[in-house]
């Protein structure tokens, strides 16, 4: 057997001898496909809410791939995808994701090249970062001031929520309590930090539209879904009452769905969730498309470094790449947290931590190390793993009592 830090040579085998799964805090799946050749690739199968569901996919899954050359991984993925007569969605995307993921990491790894080069090579030496500022519902004095403490942390673009949970038509003062938060945040960081919004699909069309108006007064960066996938075919009007560009796909796990939003002429940032959309070429085909339609890509990831790491190497080597949602610091990450160690970077091999240090620009170098560029502490994660997550979507609700969109 050769060292896994080696390349293999050319035409050498390597057969997928395992996978292993675990469900750890705050909300993430993790899993790790080993090989007989002494290389392990690490994967992400994160479902917000339902891990338990996903991972009974990925195990399902794995009796495709379990002696299969892992060489053959777009062969493998694809295959997968087009055995099962019903495919696609959150739970199949996001199980398939996973395993895919953790192929890409094996053939980098045997063949020493890092994920991006293995997708025809970077265009850009580091990317650009968003963080998050503020909980899940904040008032405007505490939105304001959690935006300052990331912005003193060195952030120079921020998203929050962008309004709360809101009726078919403004009835509880919602859109006023959207603006008062956006003109508190802008004064609390100042002119020259970006600030994007997330609607969270939380507005029906009537409210999407005003906010889209109303909140125009702090010059956001864009719109992240203005409205639920659901409810997509209004998108072509949202964004015809507004300068802002309008970014949506968290939510959308196939190509052609980014591909019917693109045709609509309703969206100017594609936002796929690395994850949620299947995996490593997936994204790439969407960044594709972006390219090929002169709009933007921006990956959704909330998630684990595992996903991170991921989306960034597809950002590297896209031409509509642009900025990535960094986790790091998200008050979901709250959940089950323990010890000293920044919970986004509890599973991330200790020697890899510098990777994700971000310069005085709000940039994060392009990993150069072979496959996704970091190493995963297993023993770390099967620790947490004993400890388990019971994350779950958060209730929320209006003044009459209705189940609010989250």
């Amino acid at each position: 057997m050769e060292d896994a830090s080696t390349p293999l040579r050319p035409g050498f085998p390597i057969r997928i001898e395992r996978i292993e799964t675990h469900k750890v805090p705050p909300r993430w799946g993790l899993l790790r496909i080993l090989t007989d050749q002494g290389i392990t690739g690490y994967g992400e199968f994160t479902l917000e809410g339902q891990l338990e569901a996903t991972e009974a996919l990925v195990h399902q899954f794995s009796e495709y791939f379990l002696g299969k050359d892992a060489r053959d991984f777009l062969r493998l993925s694809r295959g997968i995808f087009n055995h099962h007569f019903y495919h696609a969605g959150p739970h199949f995307a996001s199980a398939l994701a996973g395993l895919e993921t953790a192929l890409w990491d094996i053939n980098g790894k045997a063949t020493g090249q890092p994920v991006h080069r293995m997708l025809g090579g970077k265009i850009r030496d580091k990317v650009k970062v968003y963080r998050w500022a503020g909980g899940n519902n904040n008032d405007a004095k505490e939105s304001a001031e959690e935006a300052a403490r990331v912005v003193e942390q060195g952030a120079l673009a921020l998203k929050l929520n962008a309004c709360p949970p809101m009726a078919a038509i403004d009835s509880y003062g919602g859109v006023r309590v959207a603006v008062e938060r956006a003109m508190a945040v802008r004064a609390a960081v100042g002119p020259e930090i970006d600030i994007a919004f997330d609607f969270h699909g939380r507005c029906n069309v009537p409210n999407a539209r005003r906010l889209a108006r109303e909140l125009e007064i702090v010059e956001p960066l864009f719109y992240e879904e203005p409205v639920r996938p659901d409810y997509n075919r209004w998108l072509p009007e949202i964004a015809a009452i507004t300068h802002v560009p309008i970014a949506t796909g968290e939510r959308m796990c196939t190509v052609a769905e980014f591909s019917d939003v693109v045709a609509a002429k309703g969206v100017h940032i594609l936002q796929p969730d690395l994850v949620h959309v299947g995996g490593i070429q997936p994204t790439a085909d969407i960044a594709a498309l972006a390219s090929a339609n002169g709009i933007a890509v921006a990956p959704h990831c909330p998630l684990s470094a595992i996903a991170f790491a991921a989306s960034l190497h597809v950002v590297a080597q896209s031409p509509a790449g642009w900025i990535m949602e960094w986790s790091k610091g998200i008050h979901y990450n709250d959940h089950g947290a323990s010890g000293d160690v920044d919970p986004w970077l509890r599973y991330v091999a200790e020697s890899d931590w510098p990777a994700f240090d971000m310069d005085d620009s709000s940039h994060i170098a392009v990993p150069e190390k072979a496959g996704l560029g970091i190493e995963v502490d297993w023993a770390e994660v099967e620790r947490a793993a004993a400890q388990g997550t019971d994350w779950r979507d958060i209730a929320m609700h209006l003044p009459d009592g209705t189940h609010a969109n989250w």
